[in-house]
This record gives structure tokens, sequence and C-alpha cells, in this order.
């Protein structure tokens, strides 16, 4: 699952550790909130995904519940989220942008 740093001035960016899936391995990003084009939600079975995509990737979280993933919203939204870590395997996926995952 997804774990969120909260901060209520982080600045313009925040971090993101996260399994990159083009190289199958850990990696750190940097994602400016200006550079965000779409936020939306991934319903499944096991779990809700945030998408969050930018220019340069997709930065796909799993939260377990629906409570998480309103939270989590709402942080996004006003721009508190200092940083994103992973608790747990492949529960923070990052993807180049040129091979984005197709919306459901």
């Amino acid at each position: 699952m997804t774990r969120l740093t909260i901060s209520e001035n982080p600045g313009d960016e925040f971090t993101v550790r996260g399994l990159n899936t083009s190289i199958d391995a850990d990696d750190d990003e940097v994602v400016f909130y200006d550079d965000i084009t779409k936020v939306h939600v991934l319903p499944d079975h096991a779990n809700f995904t945030i998408q969050v995509l930018t220019p340069e990737f997709v930065l796909e979280m799993d939260f377990p519940d629906a409570d998480g993933v309103h939270k989590a919203l709402d942080f996004f939204e006003a721009k508190k989220v200092l940083e994103v870590d992973f608790d747990g395997t492949d529960g923070v996926r990052i993807t180049p942008a040129a091979s984005q995952p197709a919306e459901a």
C-alpha cells in the first residue's frame, strides 16, 4: 500500500519512491503540482488505485479502502503531500508516459 508524508507547506512539489515499471527496480521521482495533468481513481477488487498523470510519467498508488482514497485525494487537492512512499511490494508504481496504462 501507499504511505503519504504530509506537510502544511510542502512547496510546489513532492517526492515519490516506488517501483519503476520500465526498469523493474525502485526509483525516486519528483512531481511538480503544476505538471499534473489528471488525477483519477481506478477501483479494483482488492484495493483502490489513485493514478496521477504527468507529461513524463504515470504514478499509481494503491490504497486499501475508499476512506484511504478520499483522505489521500483531499491531501493532494490541498497540496499537502510532501512524500509518497510504498509500504509493501509494488504499492507505488512509476510508469514512463510513453507506456501509460490504459484508463478504466
